[in-house]
């Protein structure tokens, strides 16, 4: 059974049959740059549960059911394989198909990256591109739907085949205006990222980073609230909930504030009735011991940056965005505030000091860290003068 082409306006076909997949996988194998996308439900269970595979290359677009097949000899041979992975707004994507079958990709190119690169802002949506590249519009307000009804109806299915279709189109595109600016390297470094698998995996003992008021308790009571959200976090990926699903936040700073040393204690305790806080209660009195022996010692804060340090912070952050404004490159893939800040807490002696206390590597270090020096060293400066959309524009001189 051969797929329908990416222009053809029909709704795919869902493939469920080992068959069908096994032909699919041959596609992949033997295409140059493939095109993905994913459904998923996350909003009740602790890992995104797989809905909907949609692949394309150059001869098809394929629907895959995740319910009714193992994919997992297409998701590896899409991570390992010998062609580019083409995708918009990947992270979710790769992070999905890296927890349900471990799979880590080479390779990839995201068009909502690549789109930031090319002057369109950092969150260029797929619809928007597709339109400006394609000149096709394609219908929105399917993202919330529910991909697990099956038979998957023909609107589902066209919606889905659409956030494929036109991928490789818009990649195309985007590939030759990155070749044009130099920029491709750039790009690339950026993609190179997305599939480091370590960003996808949650660690328990990080868990209370995420706990409202986590930062304002002292040693002791940090070190019980870190050690029940551990707890938390492994207990919801066990059993697949949602963590605060399982025991909410409230519950934890509860537990943290009155460190119970016995089942019963937490028993008496009305704020502790959650049904998992009192059906494993020697586990949670476990872990707030083991809270107590390891109290969370932060570093202290550093003072606020004196006025002076906040002007230069201001300045310099004013001609990262006319770098970004000459670049065409949305001024959030540059450099931050915060990280000048801290650049120039340490006071730098050269502009490879400078670049490596705000943390500019590869293409960053290359376009940012000599014009910040030249700011810093006196040897540029930065002007208003009349002119331009708004009566005034800043120059760079």
């Amino acid at each position: 059974m051969s797929p329908p082409a990416p222009s053809q306006p029909i709704a795919p076909p869902l493939y469920d049959r080992p068959e069908q997949l096994a032909e699919v996988v041959q596609a992949v194998a033997a295409a140059d740059r493939v095109a993905i996308d994913t459904e998923f439900h996350g909003e009740r269970s602790y890992y995104p549960r797989l809905m909907l595979l949609q692949v394309a290359t150059a001869d098809g677009v394929w629907l895959l059911d995740p319910l009714a097949l193992d994919l997992r000899p297409l998701v590896q041979q899409l991570a390992t394989g010998r062609a580019l992975v083409v995708g918009h707004a990947l992270k979710n994507d790769l992070r999905i198909l890296w927890t349900a079958y471990d799979a880590a990709f080479a390779r990839v190119f995201d068009t909502q990256l690549a789109a930031a690169f090319l002057g369109c802002g950092l969150q260029m949506g797929l619809a928007h591109l597709v339109q400006r590249v394609a000149g096709v519009h394609l219908a929105k307000g399917e993202q919330m739907a529910d991909w697990n009804q099956r038979p998957l109806p023909p609107k589902l299915r066209q919606y889905a085949g659409n956030d494929v279709a036109y991928l490789l189109q818009v990649h195309t595109e985007q590939a030759r205006r990155l070749a044009e600016l130099g920029r491709a390297d750039w790009l690339a470094e950026e993609c190179q990222a997305l599939c480091d698998t370590r960003l996808y995996d949650r660690d328990p003992a990080a868990a209370g980073d995420r706990v409202a008021g986590a930062r304002r308790m002292d040693p002791s009571e940090a070190g019980v609230l870190y050690a029940v959200a551990a707890l938390r976090e492994t207990m919801a990926q066990q059993d697949d909930v949602v963590p605060h699903f399982l025991v909410t936040d409230e519950a934890l700073v509860a537990l943290a504030r009155a460190k119970p040393h016995s089942a019963k204690e937490i028993h008496a305790d009305r704020r502790l009735q959650t049904r998992a806080i009192q059906k494993y209660a020697e586990k949670w009195v476990q872990a707030v011991a083991h809270g107590l022996a390891n109290p969370l010692k932060r570093p202290p804060g550093r003072p606020p940056p004196p006025p002076q340090l906040e002007a230069v912070a201001s300045a310099a952050m004013l001609l990262v965005g006319e770098l970004a404004n000459e670049s065409g490159i949305a001024p959030q893939l540059l450099t931050k505030r915060e990280s000048l800040i801290e650049a120039l807490r340490e006071g730098p002696g050269s502009c490879d000091e400078l670049a490596d206390h705000a943390g500019l590597h590869g293409w960053r270090r290359e376009l940012v860290a000599p014009r910040l020096w030249q700011l810093l060293t006196g040897e540029l400066a930065l002007r208003c003068q009349l002119g331009g959309e708004a009566g005034f524009r800043l120059a760079v001189a």
